[in-house]
């Protein structure tokens, strides 16, 4: 990839995450990223083609993260990595994640294979606990997880290490 695709990029997530999607245009990008909107027809082809790349992007970069979470054994470990994820956000992950958000909420947009994949590991975790429903709680574990990612990416709050205390008593972990 060139340094030139990486700028571009790099300012649509930025973009699309803080304005939405539908909100911001090739040009807005062009000029963040400080190259010339063909350019971005050129490496991308649309609007759409750049997004498919960012999602792309991301979910290969997801994969390292679910492929640490899926090796562990232990079930207190899996529930205690999984639950630390929207703890343990950098920069770039959070606008990410902000750009998944917001496109579940303004365009229809095929579900993260990753989320899948975690809930099929937090199941598994719950049936290794002997919990006898072990699929509703993964749900509700799944809709925690969902709440607090929200809460960290829209608030960006000063007690995220507290809440993150708190969840982990919660669940005795």
């Amino acid at each position: 990839m060139t340094e030139k695709q990486e700028k571009i990029l790099n300012s649509a997530i930025q973009l699309f995450a803080k304005e939405g999607y539908n909100a911001v245009s090739t040009r807005s990008i062009a000029h963040k990223a400080g190259v010339s909107e063909g350019l971005i027809f050129r490496h991308f082809k649309s609007k759409k083609g750049l997004l498919e790349s960012l999602l792309k992007i991301g979910e290969q970069r997801l994969e390292k993260t679910i492929l640490s979470i899926e090796e562990l054994t232990h079930p207190k470990v899996i529930l205690k990595h999984v639950i630390s994820l929207p703890f343990n956000m950098d920069g770039n992950q959070k606008d990410f994640w902000k750009l998944c958000y917001s496109l579940g909420w303004q365009i229809e947009t095929p579900e993260l294979v990753f989320f899948d994949r975690l809930k099929n590991k937090v199941i598994s975790a719950f049936k290794s606990l002997g919990l006898s429903d072990a699929h509703t709680e993964a749900s509700a574990f799944m809709l925690i997880l969902d709440g607090a990612m929200v809460y960290i990416l829209l608030k960006n709050p000063q007690n995220a290490f507290v809440i993150y205390e708190a969840l982990l008593e919660k669940f005795q972990l």
